[in-house]
């Protein structure tokens, strides 16, 4: 009798990839703009650091719920997102631009380097995550 375990979504191992990831650079990217550049710029790399943690976050969840329907969506949803994210992103630059307490550029490269880090750790759980290579044969 052979026991067969079920197949998690990939999109668990990639929001663990993502919050390991975010958490561990919003506190690292933070510190080292506090450290380098002052308190303005720490606030700044931190609101930058969270924004773009935020967004990726939000497009994983999405991800979530695209996975889950037609399989034929996947890959156009997954674009959807992907431009949803980057107009959130240069939202929330809009919103907060011209602020006082922003340091315009620490923003901006932590933000950048933020997303980039996240992108990584996304690639990182999917990679890692558990699922099927052909989930045509589980339907059997």
């Amino acid at each position: 009798m052979s026991h067969r375990t079920a197949a998690s979504s990939p999109v668990e191992g990639m929001l663990r990839g993502v919050v390991l990831t975010g958490c561990l650079g919003t506190l690292v990217l933070a510190t080292a703009a506090w450290a380098l550049a002052g308190e303005k710029a720490g606030y700044s790399a931190l609101a930058g650091a969270l924004a773009a943690f935020a967004v990726i976050l939000l497009g994983v969840i999405g991800m979530s719920f695209i996975i889950r329907g037609n399989a034929g969506l996947t890959l156009p949803g997954a674009f959807v997102v992907y431009i949803g994210q980057l107009i959130l992103l240069v939202g929330v630059l809009l919103v907060v631009r011209g602020q006082e307490w922003l340091d315009g550029p620490a923003f901006a490269v932590c933000a950048i380097v933020q997303t980039v880090l996240l992108q990584i750790g996304q690639i990182s759980g999917y990679a890692r995550a558990r699922h099927p290579l052909y989930p045509q044969e589980e339907a059997r």
